[in-house]
């Protein structure tokens, strides 16, 4: 029997692919996987997510697949037209059954079921194991744990596996080349993976912290808050009465780190992918700190969270190599954070945290912090609170900004849906940039506090009355200018 997984991501990470086939390895089945990254988006920071795959690329991915057994393809709601699009190519063209898997199908079973043959909810180990077995042996696999399927226009909606606790047991990513395909960088052919190309995409992949090369990996599974924007309170309704967030054992993550070292060289940081690392127990926290530090050695990148950020972790996180680190703040508006977002964290919380960061300023990259832009549950002075907040943490910061995206399955999808806020599913959240955010008065005033603006200046112009004037809706083309010449002045200063 034989998998072939396919890749419709950016880049080449893809954690969960990897891991499944890795798992579908270590139970004796044979597993290919294709990666078709947007070099061009990469590159220029200009994804388009309702372009199209080439059509050359797209016949080569057929053949590839020609011989195996069944295709499983993982899809993000991002990426949905290009899984439709992998999906119609094969269905087309092939017998092997096709099934999608990931968060979108997890979250959206019923959408997805009308480009696919069937998809997986939830964790998609043990449903992938036992369908190969399943149809190895000739059996019905319709009534699999965690498989959904479409007949005649019905739903069949089987049970849910309970979630795997035991993260230690599973095999670690699947960085064998030799069995992987990637898309060329003009997007139109399918070639073999080669060491060489694979460097390639590790070494000019993802760069943070000064360019330096990344490995990614993930130590849990799920994550210490259930925010209304996010994926992770859709997956927590699915996993009542189980434990949320699970761990990998200190050794186990050592063990794929040494692992990586001997393997691809070439890395130069290591990116914890978790939600909030500081949400470990401080003595776990602490041993794993000292076991990275004497056999690992690499810096590395966490995420952190305010409520579990103390003075003693993250001086284990910098004392062992934390050069980089991405803290949440959304907003500065606590009403905002607790009705809208779920997040019952106080700007007291933040500020504390980012005193905490600023401490060890001499020894890691600016921190990095998150704020969510275009809220329309959002009123002018609660964005003015954001600018406020900002303008009190200590410098030097990053902020990445996000556009609120309405994803399906998320608590505040439903609540812009019941209030008609979504009126295009597929162009409105679908195919959005994420980081493409209005160029709005008030969006400036938070990127002023990214580029470093003078404190009085953001002080006078977040103001309320200032503010009321300078938000106009006849005043948006101005702001449209402002945008980009603060854009040039910050390129032109970084380049002298």
């Amino acid at each position: 029997m034989k998998v072939t997984l396919i890749s419709t991501y950016l880049d080449t990470i893809a954690e969960g692919l990897r891991g499944l086939s890795s798992f579908i390895k270590s139970k004796g089945y044979e597993c290919e996987m294709i990666f078709l990254p947007d070099y061009k988006a990469l590159l220029n920071y200009d994804p388009q997510f309702g372009r199209p795959y080439e059509q050359s690329l797209m016949d080569d991915v057929v053949q590839a697949c020609s011989d195996s057994d069944v295709v499983g393809i993982g899809v993000m709601s991002n990426f949905f037209d290009h899984a439709v699009q992998l999906s119609e190519n094969l269905r087309k063209n092939l017998a092997a059954p096709v099934i999608w898997g990931g968060i979108h199908p997890t979250v959206a079973p019923d959408e997805s079921l009308n480009y696919c043959d069937m998809v997986c909810v939830g964790e998609g180990e043990y449903a992938m194991l036992n369908l190969l077995r399943a149809m190895e042996q000739k059996r019905d696999y319709h009534s699999i744990k965690n498989l959904w399927f479409k007949t005649n226009g019905a739903l069949q909606k089987n049970q849910l596996e309970p979630l795997i606790f035991d993260l230690d047991s599973l095999p670690f990513q699947d960085y064998d080349y030799e069995t992987h395909y990637t898309a060329s960088k003009d997007g139109k052919r399918l070639l073999r993976m080669t060491y060489e190309i694979q460097k390639d995409q590790i070494v000019n992949g993802m760069h943070i912290c000064d360019g330096l090369c990344v490995y990614q990996t993930i130590t849990t599974r799920g994550c210490p808050h259930a925010c209304a924007y996010c994926c992770h309170s859709a997956l927590r309704k699915l996993s009542r009465n189980q434990k949320a967030l699970r761990r990998r054992s200190t050794e186990n993550v050592i063990q794929e780190l040494e692992h990586t070292k001997q393997r691809m060289p070439y890395v130069e940081l290591v990116l914890f992918a978790d939600e909030s690392m500081p949400a470990m127990p401080d003595r776990r926290l602490k041993h794993f700190c000292e076991e990275y530090k004497r056999k690992i050695g690499l810096p590395f990148f966490v995420q952190v969270s305010p409520p579990f950020m103390t003075e003693t972790k993250i001086d284990y996180l910098v004392d062992a190599g934390m050069r980089c680190v991405q803290m949440g703040i959304q907003t500065g508006s606590e009403e905002v954070n607790r009705v809208y977002y779920h997040r019952h964290i106080s700007n007291d919380e933040v500020r504390k945290g980012a005193e905490l960061l600023n401490k060890h300023k001499d020894r890691i990259c600016p921190p990095v912090y998150d704020i969510i832009l275009d809220n329309p549950y959002e009123t002018r002075e609660d964005v003015l609170k954001t600018v406020r907040l900002l303008i009190e943490l200590p410098r030097p910061y990053v902020i990445q900004f996000f556009s609120l995206t309405f994803y399906p399955g998320t608590e505040i999808y439903e609540r812009a849906k019941a209030d008609g806020i979504i009126k295009n599913v597929r162009n409105m959240v679908y195919r959005k940039h994420y980081h493409a955010f209005e160029k709005s008065f008030l969006n400036f005033l938070v990127l002023g506090a990214h580029h470093g603006l003078p404190r009085p200046l953001m002080k006078f112009l977040s103001n309320r009355s200032v503010a009321g004037v300078l938000d106009q809706k006849c005043l948006r083309w101005f702001w449209r200018l402002a945008h980009k010449f603060l854009k040039s002045l910050k390129r032109l200063v970084d380049h002298h």
